[in-house]
């Protein structure tokens, strides 16, 4: 049963993440197939990998990530588990205290990064998730004010090969 004693917190699953070698490869099924329509994307060199959201109809989002280098976290989920779901995305409200409420529940909350106002962050562990990363995000961007931010225009030739 919902627990009523934490209303509010969770807006919505934004979207669920896949882990793949190559998005180019993925392209085929997740866009011309299923017919998402790119919506964002970027290079996160530092920590070695790449994505790529595709909104579908309805607003649901998937992402592919795919590894820049061989010790990022995506290149080790590859080697470990082969290409599949990474994560799933919740948009929340109060992440502090909303994380602060759920580790007091028992939940192992791990990589909690609140320094970016535009970008609020935290995971829950895959042991206490059934075996899932289960993103928490808070934001004060809108779907477009995400795209606007991330740059989508310049990087999708980058990192698509393709014009979109």
């Amino acid at each position: 049963m919902f627990d009523e004693t934490l209303p509010g917190y969770v807006i919505k699953l934004d979207h669920t993440a896949i882990a793949v070698k190559r998005i180019r490869d993925a392209l085929p099924l997740y866009r011309d197939l299923l017919g998402g329509e790119l919506h964002t994307a970027f290079d996160m060199p530092r920590q070695g990998f790449r994505w790529a959201q595709l909104v579908y109809p309805g607003g649901s989002k998937i992402e592919l990530l795919e590894p820049l280098r061989d010790d990022g976290f995506v290149a080790r989920f590859l080697a470990r588990y082969g290409e599949g779901v990474h994560h799933m995305t919740f948009k929340v409200r109060q992440i502090e205290e909303f994380v602060h409420l759920i580790k007091a529940r028992g939940l192992r909350v791990v990589d909690e990064d609140y320094s970016d106002p535009e970008w609020k962050e935290a995971f829950i562990s895959p042991r206490s998730a059934h075996g899932t990363i289960v993103q928490l995000a808070e934001t004060i961007l809108d779907d477009a004010g995400e795209r606007r931010a991330w740059g989508w225009e310049r990087l999708a030739d980058t990192i698509l090969g393709e014009d979109v």
